[in-house]
């Protein structure tokens, strides 16, 4: 099928991509590799890497013809510089397994095209286990991998190669070597390679090329010296071919031909081209600017009629063209040669590139091709073209995973195109995010709505009889006033918490945005949200996020519901409403399952708050495993704006388990996260600088804490109330360490009227009990008591238990005097509960030793534990030892979540242990895992 009767892949995949070159023209027999590529499908990966014009593709092509028909399902990608993107580069992947076996990634590649960061690990994962489930055998090709030089891509292939099923075998075709663990996969065994030495043509090979491709016959000596002279460099061997035809004085042409290769195929390729007629050396130059080409194509670039003639001369006369189909309807150039025809059309055409390139941007877009269409407009420097056709794009790259891509675009236009065109600008804003200061995205805002007015204003006289201001004239300019102003109160409330400022810009962008444009109101509703919440105002905050929810449900936009719904529950979270933030954040994980069984990637926000519900419900190994699915997810999605709130969460959950080292490492990552998101203080202050603190004063770090505290005088004031609450809250720790409650209480007693008033349940507990602890140390018991009774009375209804635990020893004893007040007046249930939890954790890897029994490896053997573990329960603790989530093990396995649950509960229960990172120590002690190096 051509391209041009193609169905549509992802925005427009390239079918001649998928395509498996082939050629008119007998191919020399090479018995050598094809017997050893046959080996290939021995091992899961096969390597073949030389220098251009080595013929590995038509080594490739020529061996897979030569197969049995009923041999294994192949699957082939052409890849070029356009595929550096983590999510096009897969699509291309899924989409050939897919052509070659219907079904099997269909749910994966929609899963791919509709979310704008997805998680690939878990993508993956899903194809891994699918491709365990096949009785057939699958073959990858990705030829000419050396042009792939995004570093996601070569992680993520690194993860499949390391992972690959017996079903799935991989070959490469390269010109280097890419970065993959070759080292580990040769002492595996796992890898073939087929490099420069063995492609080169022996002596033999060289006749038959001569005699068979090029239908020549040379002497023995001749053929001896052709070989000496190129080294057995295909390439070479086909242009000295097309030469020697008709040359009278071979010797006398392989005297001249000397020197390095590239020498070598400069003076070849100068000699092979001005043999050619007139005609076929203009079509040869001027369509060398095409990746690949058709008839249809080349005509329009042209602009003449008899390009499929030249194209079929061009094979017949086994000019350096590829045919990509059978029909002969798609061929590309050797890559060689293609670019040294790109070179010297540059130096004798220079001038032509700019219109052939234009013709090629209007081919692509009238056959609905955008991505090749801007790439084209772009080469030609038609800079209004590729705005254009950006702008025309717009409503889809903001529906899909296509971000990048865009900005990549961007970044090839000059800086005053984008700023004379509103929608550009607004969209290089939003490209910004999070990857760059708030100024930055605030320039381009300005921009944006400068050249708006500007655009108003020219119209303005046009329209001034109508007697209506210029800005509602247009509802189409009206309303992207509204969406400037929506996303400049986004910005202002996400990074900044300056909710008069954020209020007013909702205010302004409502004032323009049309009622149907659901969207952008949404997302106004979702700004007034976080202003509201800088002022701690949590009731209005959770009313404007459910306000912004129901606005995204009708528009339809899941990628904004989810987030919407998270941002929900952490509000109740604040609120002290836990069992609705379970539920909130369970139908957030049921709205972002997709039908392949993938998570959304903003479904790390909705395990990050379930992890903390269930750990202040003291369910520490369930919140471990939602708080390391949380971060798992935020890093597989690169969603870095989730990661530094998501390991302050595992951090918690960690100190709370006694995991002293483990914790270390997650506020260092989260930490590591904050200064990755150009956030400022305002987000670590608001939301995590009271864990932070807790951390440091635990881990007896209160320099540290104290410094943190010296250096709040350097700051600016924050203009967020609750930001500043939470930094007195941190402060009130620190001075609690320093033995000084009566300025303890002196900074929380106007806290905690406030809490109170705004509703923030969570927040009014914290502050109580950290008054409690204050007039514990200033001996006044019965007002300790009395402010600790509070606090209980109002977490007894959500059942929160860590918030009590955290604090430690001083706590126990007064909730034990609370206790015996309480018992006086009947049973006390909720406080038997909470001094339960004080039971003691090891804190540190000494006691931890001491508990298995003694320093170094343990000397009671496996048999000693009342029941052995079954080699299914061996293979889950492996992958526990890898900090696997219950989700990911099922995926590793092939298990469903509840029998992985189950598995885990047994291994801790025949261990003896409370959590999972016991566990695994343990293991490790009685030899059931390798000490780690």
């Amino acid at each position: 099928m051509g391209m041009d009767q193609s169905p549509l892949f992802h925005d427009q995949l390239l079918a001649t991509k998928f395509f498996i070159p082939s050629s008119l023209h007998a191919l020399i027999p090479r018995p050598r590799l094809t017997e050893l590529l046959s080996k290939s499908l021995e091992r899961p990966l096969t390597l073949v890497s030389a220098p251009a014009g080595f013929g590995k593709t038509t080594l490739l092509s020529t061996w897979i013809q030569s197969l049995p028909s009923d041999h294994s399902r192949i699957a082939w990608v052409s890849l070029d510089e356009g595929d550096n993107e983590s999510t096009l580069f897969w699509l291309y992947v899924l989409t050939a397994l897919d052509s070659q076996q219907p079904g099997l990634c269909t749910q994966l590649v929609t899963y791919l095209q509709t979310q704008q960061a997805p998680p690939l690990r878990s993508v993956l994962q899903m194809l891994i286990n699918r491709l365990a489930e096949q009785s057939e055998q699958l073959l990858l090709i990705l030829d000419d991998y050396h042009l792939v030089t995004e570093q996601a891509i070569h992680t993520s292939l690194t993860y499949l190669v390391e992972h690959l099923p017996p079903q799935l075998h991989l070959i490469l075709a390269t010109r280097a070597d890419p970065p993959l663990p070759f080292s580990l996969l040769r002492a595996r065994g796992e890898v073939l390679e087929v490099r420069t030495n063995q492609l080169r043509c022996t002596a033999e090979e060289v006749r038959a090329f001569f005699k068979e491709v090029m239908d020549m016959h040379l002497p023995g000596d001749l053929i001896q010296k052709v070989t000496a002279r190129t080294e057995g460099w295909l390439v070479g061997l086909q242009l000295l071919g097309l030469y020697l035809q008709g040359h009278t004085a071979p010797d006398d042409l392989l005297d001249e031909v000397s020197g390095k290769q590239h020498y070598v195929l400069d003076y070849l390729m100068e000699e092979v081209l001005q043999r050619q007629s007139p005609p076929v050396q203009a079509f040869l130059l001027r369509t060398s600017i095409l990746e690949r080409l058709s008839a249809s194509l080349c005509n329009a670039v042209l602009q003449q009629k008899d390009s499929q003639d030249l194209l079929e001369f061009l094979e017949r006369t086994n000019v350096f063209v590829v045919p990509l189909d059978g029909e002969r309807c798609w061929y590309r150039y050797h890559a060689l040669f293609a670019e040294a025809l790109r070179a010297r059309l540059e130096q004798t055409e220079g001038e032509a590139m700019s219109a052939l390139n234009l013709r090629a941007s209007q081919w692509y877009a009238e056959q609905g091709y955008f991505n090749e269409a801007v790439r084209h407009a772009i080469s030609a420097g038609d800079w209004p073209r590729a705005a254009d056709l950006i702008e025309q794009g717009y409503p889809y790259i903001w529906g899909s995973s296509e971000h990048g891509m865009v900005r990549r675009w961007l970044e090839k236009l000059p800086d005053e195109v984008i700023r004379s065109r509103p929608r550009l600008c607004l969209g290089y804003a939003r490209t910004l995010y999070m990857d760059s200061p708030y100024t930055s995205m605030e320039r381009w805002l300005n921009d944006a709505e400068r050249a708006l007015w500007a655009m108003i204003q020219n119209s303005a006289n046009e329209i001034s009889e109508m007697g209506v201001s210029p800005s509602y004239a247009c509802p189409e300019w009206n309303n992207l006033l509204g969406e400037i102003a929506a996303y400049r109160a986004f910005i202002t409330g996400y990074y900044l918490g300056n909710g008069p400022a954020t209020l007013a810009f909702c205010q302004d962008a409502l004032a323009h945005l049309s009622a149907q444009n659901f969207v952008a109101r949404a997302s106004v509703a979702y700004a007034r949200s976080l202003a509201y919440y800088s002022f701690g105002d949590i009731v209005a905050a959770i009313q404007s996020t459910r306000e912004a929810t129901a606005l995204a449900q009708a528009a339809g936009d899941i990628s904004s519901i989810i987030p919407y719904l998270c941002r929900t529950g952490y509000s109740l979270l604040v609120h002290g409403k836990l069992h609705e933030v379970v539920q909130v954040a369970e139908q957030a994980m049921l709205l972002g399952t997709t039908l392949a069984g993938l998570p959304h990637p903003m479904m790390c926000w909705a395990y990050i708050h379930l992890a903390d519900v269930l750990r202040q419900w003291n369910r520490l190994d369930e919140a471990l495993d939602c708080a390391l699915q949380a971060v798992r997810l935020g890093e597989q999605a690169e969603t870095i704006v989730a990661l530094y709130l998501g390991y302050t969460e595992l951090m918690r959950v960690y100190l709370a388990q006694g995991e002293m080292d483990a914790a270390r490492t997650a506020i260092h990552l989260a930490e590591a996260a904050m200064a990755k998101t150009y956030c400022g203080p305002y987000r670590r202050d608001v939301y995590v600088i009271v864990a932070w603190v807790q951390f440091w004063l635990a881990s007896g770090a209160l320099d540290r804490a104290t410094r943190w505290a010296e250096e709040l005088v350097q700051e600016a004031n924050m203009s967020s109330p609750l930001a500043r609450e939470r930094k007195d809250v941190a402060r009130a720790r620190i001075l609690l360490a320093q033995k000084r409650p009566t300025e303890v209480l002196s900074l929380l007693e106007p806290l905690q009227v406030i809490a109170e008033q705004q509703e923030r349940v969570s927040h009014a507990i914290e502050i109580k009990g950290l008054q409690a602890l204050a007039y514990q140390l200033r001996q006044q018991e019965q007002e300790a008591l009395n402010t600790l009774a509070q606090a209980v009375r109002q977490a007894e209804p959500e059942g929160y238990i860590r918030c009590f635990v955290d604090e430690g020893a001083p706590m126990t004893d007064l909730l034990s005097r609370l206790r015996e007040q309480e018992r006086k007046q009947g049973p006390t249930p909720y406080l038997d509960t909470l001094l339960a939890a004080f039971a003691p954790f090891p804190h540190n890897d000494q006691t931890e030793t001491q508990l298995a029994g003694g320093p170094g490896r343990s000397n009671e053997p496996t048999a000693l534990l009342i029941e052995q573990l079954s080699e299914r329960e061996r293979d889950v603790l492996r992958l526990m030892e890898q900090g696997a989530s219950n989700q990911e093990i099922a995926e590793a396995l092939v298990l469903a979540l509840s029998t992985v649950k189950s598995h885990v509960r047994n291994i801790l229960s025949k261990l003896e242990v409370s959590n999972r990172t016991r566990a695994v120590k343990r293991a490790r002690n009685l030899g059931l895992l390798p000490d780690k190096p």
